[in-house]
């Protein structure tokens, strides 16, 4: 379901648990500000922008907001800005690494020399 303007503007994080550092807090904030502005009409954010977005840590000793509650409501908040553009979920994602290095296929078996430029 499509987030609003007001939905994002009163969502609440908690802090992240005890020995947890989380997320800082201003920095995700300023996301949210944001995405507000771009739900209001009066930003352009982007869904590739939200999905690749980083936060910093608070302060050693102070707690920021709970890493998973963010990155959830972040997943809502792409959704809901790649709808109203019309492309789907799969439009933009990387794709996954390679499994395998690829094999060298032209390297000299052992025990013999390698042409050397002058001899080619």
């Amino acid at each position: 379901m499509a987030l609003t303007a007001d939905e994002v503007r009163n969502t609440d994080f908690p802090d992240s648990g005890f020995g947890r550092r989380g997320y800082a807090k201003q920095e995700v904030d300023t996301l949210l500000d944001r995405v507000v502005r771009t739900l209001s009409d009066e930003d352009d954010l982007t869904a590739a922008e939200v999905h690749h977005v980083q936060f910093g840590r608070p302060p050693i000793g102070k707690r920021g907001y709970d890493e998973k509650t963010v990155d959830e409501f972040l997943d809502r908040v792409e959704d809901t800005l790649l709808n109203r553009t019309g492309v789907t979920r799969g439009a933009h994602q990387v794709p996954a690494a390679r499994d395998d290095s690829p094999t060298v296929t032209d390297a000299a078996p052992v025990g013999e020399s390698v042409p050397q430029r002058a001899d080619l």
